[in-house]
């Protein structure tokens, strides 16, 4: 998504602008590593900024708008997982395929998980914007996966295929809930490495329509 060249009040932004407009943004990623949302002040982060909350105001209207910028740096739809997308994937390799799939997914939400989890969240709640961020982040995936699932069942009947768009929704779905919650503690001795195996197994299943691949 395109940087913004003017504040809020239609002046360019030079470079001096744009790093402080940025350091903002900076501060209030940071916070929301260790704060929700709803708890952080304009005072909070102009603090960490190092920028009064006059300055703050000349860039952002709300912290969600600052968090919003922030979210919108984050590029779910990464190149690693787009060039493993891009190759050809055999019956012979999809299961290991589908587990580089899932390790790729979990480690970029390890390393983005407060602004994710805040981006999901106020989506969920139904605010366009975060819905909007969710859907540009992760559609170049969701197409990929499209093409996979044409690719992986084209030899199957048609009445066995599944519907890529529908699969890759699912597909999608399993790989950002798995994501969360292998960084929580399990009431039932749950492991993180069995439930990427297991987050893989259903993956090829789902992209192979269900075709054997374990032979």
């Amino acid at each position: 998504m395109a940087r913004p060249t003017q504040n809020l009040y239609g002046q360019s932004m030079g470079s001096k602008g744009l790093l402080t407009r940025e350091k903002i943004i900076s501060a209030t990623a940071d916070l929301l590593v260790r704060r929700p949302l709803r708890e952080i002040k304009v005072a909070e982060i102009g603090q960490s900024a190092g920028v009064s909350t006059s300055t703050f105001y000349l860039y952002f209207e709300t912290v969600s708008d600052a968090a919003l910028a922030a979210i919108n740096q984050i590029d779910q739809s990464s190149p690693k997982l787009t060039e493993l997308l891009k190759v050809p994937w055999t019956r012979e390799i999809l299961l290991e395929n589908a587990k580089r799939l899932v390790n790729l997914y979990i480690t970029f939400w390890d390393e983005h998980h407060a602004l994710l989890r805040v981006r999901n969240f106020v989506a969920d709640e139904g605010d366009k914007r975060f819905v909007d961020a969710r859907r540009r982040s992760v559609e170049p995936l969701h197409l990929l996966l499209q093409e996979k699932i044409h690719e992986l069942q084209a030899n199957l009947p048609e009445e066995r295929r599944l519907d890529p768009p529908s699969t890759a929704s699912v597909i999608l779905a399993l790989l950002e809930r798995t994501a969360q919650t292998v960084r929580l503690p399990s009431a039932h001795k749950a492991t993180r490495p069995r439930s990427i195996e297991t987050t893989a197994f259903l993956v090829a299943a789902a992209l192979s329509g269900g075709t054997s691949f374990m032979d």
